[in-house]
């Protein structure tokens, strides 16, 4: 008995060191282990399709109507997991990664401002078969997910905002370092990524220094990109397009923010009141700019009432 309890302890021991080796010198096992484990949670699966010249990555799942939830500027699919796991029981959640995003395709010399982006969603849809969604973009994807619905209202079931970017606020650090020629989201060390984080979550989530580590040279690896990319939709027709395209919006919309966003500040909402009246907006307390991440449950419930709407129209 002696020398079964030792043989056990021995094997214990060693996987123990094997996990510890592969955390040093393979980390992104460990983050990739956590998406699958987060998209196993939220019943979606993941899958690729090719759309608008590009090979795409999504998250598909759940059963009853479709929801898609479109990613923000440095995002990815994985954002939206933990909202994901809320609503796949009454609803079919597709989650992309937008072209040159995550692990979609990105094509040198290709245009991923939000107008292109826009037009490439509707391929996406269209490579699925989705005449009809309920559409939900959070930041750069509420952007995207609006200018869409504005301009093809025949598909759009309903539209929800999620902390979107697009229309004028009051302007605050964050922004004013955009303006000033910054790119904030290229974080480039642990200090700094522990800051972005500070300036995304009014709570920030835990994460193991090597996985940290992890999401900061996938950062470094399109630092040109967000550079390049950030400045040319800074310009002021591309910043506001979708408060100029919102009265265009014929769906229902739920314009959804948290009350400590220091990102795109929550003055937004009375700029969105101004130009679709019709919408409704529910503010969240306590959280920053990923209310999706922060407050899943929170959000869920606020947007359960507005997905049980529907759109008068022909199907």
């Amino acid at each position: 008995m002696k020398r079964f309890l030792k043989f056990l302890l021995a094997i214990f021991v060693l996987g123990v060191a094997i996990e510890a080796v592969a955390y040093w010198r393979k980390p992104e096992l460990f983050l990739e282990a956590e998406y699958f484990r987060l998209a196993w949670t939220a019943g979606v699966r993941e899958h690729t399709l090719d759309a608008a010249g590009h090979r795409w990555h999504y998250y598909d799942g759940g059963d009853g109507p479709t929801v898609v939830l479109v990613h923000g500027f440095s995002g990815s699919k994985e954002n939206w997991l933990a909202l994901a796991a809320q609503l796949s029981e009454r609803h079919r959640v597709v989650i992309p990664d937008l072209a040159g995003w995550g692990e979609s395709q990105r094509r040198d010399g290709e245009d991923y401002t939000v107008v292109a982006q826009a037009e490439r969603l509707g391929a996406f849809l269209d490579a699925l078969s989705l005449s009809r969604v309920h559409l939900v973009g959070h930041s750069m994807g509420g952007h995207v997910a609006g200018l869409h619905a504005a301009r093809h209202p025949e598909r759009i079931e309903s539209l929800s905002l999620v902390s979107t970017a697009g229309v004028r606020f009051e302007p605050n650090a964050f922004a004013r370092r955009v303006l000033a020629g910054e790119t904030p989201f290229n974080f480039g060390t642990r200090d700094e990524f522990d800051a972005f984080m500070r300036e995304l979550f009014v709570e920030p989530p835990w994460l193991p220094s090597r996985l940290k580590d992890v999401l900061i040279a996938r950062t470094r690896a399109r630092h040109a990109f967000q550079a390049d990319l950030l400045a040319r939709m800074g310009r002021d027709d591309e910043a506001f397009r979708l408060e100029h395209e919102l009265p265009a919006i014929a769906a229902p919309t739920l314009v959804v923010w948290c009350d400590g966003d220091r990102i795109l500040d929550v003055s937004s909402v009375a700029t969105i009141r101004a130009r679709l009246p019709r919408a409704k907006d529910v503010v969240l307390a306590g959280c920053g700019h990923m209310p999706m991440m922060e407050r899943p449950r929170e959000m869920a419930d606020a947007m359960r009432p507005h997905l049980a709407e529907r759109k008068k129209g022909p199907e």
